[in-house]
């Protein structure tokens, strides 16, 4: 591990060094539920993107992006539109995929970074590990998201590790270059989908356990460049404002997250049983 690595390092590596550039991510992978009691069981695979812009200003690295991720049938890998929940009996349940419009952040730009070196493949992984605690978008003292999630905090986790050539990151900031080929490796923990309307079913302590694999698009790549055919195809179609991140990082936009998509279209998710999710976004 070494302490000379800064914010403008991740800013090369995970973003790029212009301040106007769209850079996107790819990832795909499997989902797991783990319920005390029971035998871990693989009930998803998943495929998605994000698109985003940054820049280091007022001693902040300012982050700002899309990002969709669409569960799939972990057999036949199809987007799926409905779901049969194994554990409560219920079928059709519609299946909310995540379209988190904006994903914000602004880091100090002072922070340290993790890196990790292996000298003999001469490659260098930066770490980021962000647990999660913050009171549940669908607690309400009328119970309305019982069903979904009845938890007062929501409690999760994100976990990145981001992987190129150790000689890249050494000359990235002086070079003012943008590092193109990444590898990121990406985990996540949380409680059930909301969708799975798992809220109220199980004994406490279950959760998912997101696992993906994924890398960046050189600089300059669009969308149409995206390699999974589901992820071009919904862009290109009713997903286009996914095609690019927003113009600015916004201080006064609220990030978007699975929970609160699925509160603040909850009524769609009740009264409309064969509705396209996501929901179709604007160019």
């Amino acid at each position: 591990m070494s302490s000379k690595y800064t914010i403008k390092d991740l800013l090369s590596l995970r973003y790029s060094t212009s301040t106007k550039s769209d850079i996107f991510f790819e990832w795909e992978g499997s989902i797991f539920a783990f319920i005390p009691g029971q035998p871990p069981k693989k009930i998803f695979n998943c495929v998605g993107m994000n698109v985003s812009k940054a820049k280091i200003e007022e001693g902040k690295l300012k982050v700002t992006g899309r990002e969709l991720t669409y569960y799939l049938d972990p057999v036949t890998g199809e987007k799926l539109t409905t779901w049969d929940n194994p554990w409560t009996g219920e079928k059709n349940l519609p299946v909310v995929h995540i379209a988190n419009d904006p994903v914000q952040m602004a880091l100090p730009a002072v922070i340290p970074l993790e890196v990790r070196h292996n000298k003999f493949s001469q490659t260098s992984t930066i770490v980021s590990e962000i647990p999660l605690f913050y009171p549940n978008p669908l607690y309400t003292d009328d119970h309305t998201f019982d069903d979904f999630d009845s938890n007062k905090m929501y409690e999760a986790g994100e976990f990145f590790t981001f992987k190129c050539n150790t000689k890249e990151l050494d000359e990235g900031v002086s070079s003012n270059k943008t590092i193109n080929a990444v590898e990121v490796n990406w985990s996540r923990v949380s409680k059930f989908a909301p969708f799975m309307k798992m809220g109220k079913t199980l004994p406490a302590g279950g959760y998912l356990l997101y696992h993906c694999t994924g890398f960046k698009l050189p600089e300059g790549s669009t969308a149409d460049d995206l390699t999974h055919p589901l992820l071009v195809n919904e862009i290109s179609g009713d997903m286009k404002s996914y095609a690019s991140a927003p113009d600015d990082y916004d201080p006064s936009a609220k990030n978007v997250s699975s929970w609160s998509y699925f509160r603040d279209h909850f009524d769609r998710y009740q009264n409309e049983p064969n509705a396209t999710w996501p929901i179709p976004s604007s160019d």
